[in-house]
């Protein structure tokens, strides 16, 4: 009977992690079949209802570890700065954090009651369960912070080109929204996370303000070069002044620093490299010495082995003479 619950565990791991790799590569190819797509005017996603990532247990499975009302309000932060914008993405991002958390404490039950012999093995199992469930509650929230700050990073290099571009529309007579709507378009290849930034700030622009969309847009990702940016057009559009000299120059500013950022990182490279060429140098003194090293104890314990055995020959001939007993004179003859 354990043998073929052990085949049906084996075979249930080899099967979901060969499906969950199908569904990655699917859709890294469905991304980018909609990048080569031409971008429609309107979002046909818009007002219809998001499929969850769990399905209808999706709303049980969120609700079964407890959050605060901060805990929420910073989660909700790092989701946005992630760019994962869909109204149920916290509760989706919650119900996956509380199956990766308890599954393995299940997991770990049905190992302990089946396989576990003695209370030794089951200590072991439950203490595997346990820093596999950590690890399940941790992780979700890692990827979330690395995801946030390539996205800032891959939008913060893009911003200097499209604020070239904004500047060449609104010089050939655009307005600002239009401008928007036509840099995000040339954008969706090259920086598609800028580019959809772009959309959502248009749209939040024609339902309400470009002034609320850009400050939005700014608290999203989170960068000062973006509420400096915000703060241009706000008042180009406000005040009708001229905002096309400023964006340029303020884009050559950006270059000139991410320059400097790139120059600074390439002269801290050599003392990066420091600390492996030291780790070399520890591995070579330690080639060099080992051998005379261990030459030099192999001798000295030649030498006390020697002087032991001396030693126990002396010892054991004294104690041989001493204790050898005394023989009868010979007879005399005769």
């Amino acid at each position: 009977m354990e043998e073929y619950l052990l085949l049906a565990l084996i075979f249930i791991f080899f099967s979901g992690v060969t499906m969950f790799t199908y569904r990655a590569i699917a859709r890294r190819r469905e991304r980018v079949e909609a990048r080569l797509e031409v971008m429609p005017s309107s979002d046909p996603t818009i007002g219809s209802t998001p499929e969850l990532v769990l399905g209808d247990l999706t709303p049980a499975l969120s609700g079964q570890l407890p959050m605060t009302d901060e805990g929420k309000t910073e989660l909700q932060r790092d989701l946005r700065s992630a760019g994962l914008y869909r109204p149920t993405a916290l509760m989706e991002y919650t119900a996956v954090r509380a199956v990766l958390t308890i599954a393995p404490l299940i997991l770990g039950a049905v190992i302990t009651f089946v396989w576990a012999e003695n209370a030794t093995d089951a200590v072991r199992v439950w203490i595997g369960a346990v820093l596999v469930a950590m690890l399940g509650f941790s992780v979700p929230r890692v990827y979330l912070y690395l995801k946030g700050k390539s996205r800032r990073i891959a939008i913060e290099r893009g911003l200097p080109t499209a604020i070239d571009m904004l500047t060449l529309c609104l010089s050939a007579g655009l307005n600002v929204l239009n401008s928007l709507q036509r840099v995000a378009e040339e954008l969706m290849m090259a920086y598609p996370e800028l580019s959809y930034e772009l959309q959502l700030v248009r749209r939040q622009a024609d339902l309400r303000s470009l002034e609320f969309a850009l400050v939005q847009f700014a608290e999203r990702v989170d960068l000062p070069q973006l509420r400096n940016v915000s703060v241009i057009l706000t008042q180009s559009e406000k005040l009708g002044t001229d905002g096309i000299t400023v964006l340029r120059e303020y884009a050559d500013n950006m270059r000139f620093f991410m320059k400097q950022n790139a120059e600074a990182y390439a002269n801290r490279a050599p003392l990066k490299m420091l600390a492996p060429g030291y780790m070399m140098g520890i591995g070579l003194i330690i080639l060099i010495i080992t051998p005379p090293a261990m030459m030099i104890a192999e001798f000295r314990r030649d030498n006390v082995t020697g002087d032991l055995k001396q030693e126990s020959l002396e010892s054991l001939s004294k104690a041989g003479l001493s204790s050898r007993p005394a023989t009868a004179p010979p007879a005399e003859q005769p």
